[in-house]
């Protein structure tokens, strides 16, 4: 703990003027508690914490409130950030005043939806596959195909779990058809969502994103589910000879979720101090241990205990890597 209130106090000196609070909206249970214990040993006051459960849910909150609703900091996928920059809800960045920019894998900077990251830093990254229990399910599963006739088996039928996130649902038929998901051809669009109403539709229990699918597999619900990789890897740790994490073929997704201010942010500096705390090397691997999401801050692995349960779910393969698409 004394090594992360370190760096925040670190982090604060280099920022200049600060405050004493900052709100922060955010996925829910998102980040390492002792983040935020050790900010508030470092800085004399908590992080304020607000929740949300989609990047769509966020994203109205902050426009019905005309850009921050009280939020200093908040936390959207990639691919939204160009909607929210066009909708006017964020502020960009000082990058001066963010020095561990500099010790960003560059591989996770610089995408089409954020060109130099003028409003975004990396906070996590991740992909799309899913889970399944092999006490229900014998057959090895290794594509998004496989998935789907997976579903229909009648003893997996009605206990299957999508993302609550229509990106990557309709990504699953997109994937299997070998289309960019990022198409904008629209019968190419109404074909996809033909298929899943067809394939997939009448064997889905619930689509749910927070808890997702730990919870659902921990309580029975579910034995199949689409799920992020840091949500998966707790149930590979629960039980890994029971549980099975997919990074399914031909394609799926990497997403990176960011850190970006909120327009209307009344704790700037601060804010730029805590992004700038949470990509010390440290800090991010304290993060990594608890969410189970790479951080994208290079060479965090060698922070890591050598024990750190199930890292390969974590750690994406370069060979996984060439398969992955960002939205």
């Amino acid at each position: 703990l004394k090594v992360l209130q370190n760096a925040a106090t670190k982090s604060l000196k280099q920022a200049g003027k600060t405050s004493k609070s900052l709100y922060l909206y955010t996925w829910g249970q998102y980040d390492n508690p002792t983040t935020f214990t050790a900010w508030k040993n470092a800085a004399g006051f908590a992080v304020q914490i607000g929740s949300y459960d989609s990047n769509p849910a966020m994203i109205a909150k902050l426009e019905l409130a005309k850009g921050t609703a009280g939020y200093d900091i908040v936390v959207p996928t990639g691919g939204y950030i160009p909607e929210m920059v066009a909708k006017g809800l964020l502020l960009p960045l000082d990058h001066s005043k963010i020095p561990n920019l500099k010790g960003v894998d560059p591989t996770l900077l610089n995408f089409p939806w954020d060109k130099g990251n003028k409003y975004s830093v990396p906070k996590d990254f991740g992909t799309t596959g899913f889970v399944y229990d092999t006490t229900v399910i014998k057959k090895n599963l290794v594509s998004w195909q496989d998935f789907a006739d997976a579903a229909k088996l009648p003893q997996v039928s009605g206990r299957v779990s999508l993302l609550d996130d229509p990106d990557d649902v309709l990504g699953i038929p997109l994937w299997i058809e070998g289309v960019d998901w990022n198409t904008l051809d629209s019968s190419k669009l109404r074909k996809a969502s033909t298929w899943l109403n067809k394939n997939l539709a009448s064997h889905i229990k619930a689509l749910d994103s927070y808890p997702g699918a730990t919870g659902g597999l921990f309580n029975g619900s579910y034995v199949l589910s689409e799920a992020w990789n840091g949500d998966a890897r707790q149930a590979i740790i629960k039980d890994p000879k029971r549980y099975k994490w997919v990074v399914p073929t031909p394609k799926t997704e990497i997403w990176v979720d960011t850190w970006a201010l909120a327009k209307g942010a009344k704790n700037v500096n601060t804010a730029h101090a805590f992004i700038n705390y949470v990509l010390d090397p440290n800090v991010s691997a304290n993060e990594m241990e608890y969410t189970g999401y790479n951080t994208a801050v290079a060479n965090v692995k060698n922070y890591l205990p050598k024990n750190t349960p199930a890292s390969d779910v974590i750690f994406l393969t370069a060979d996984q890597r060439k398969r992955m698409v960002a939205y």
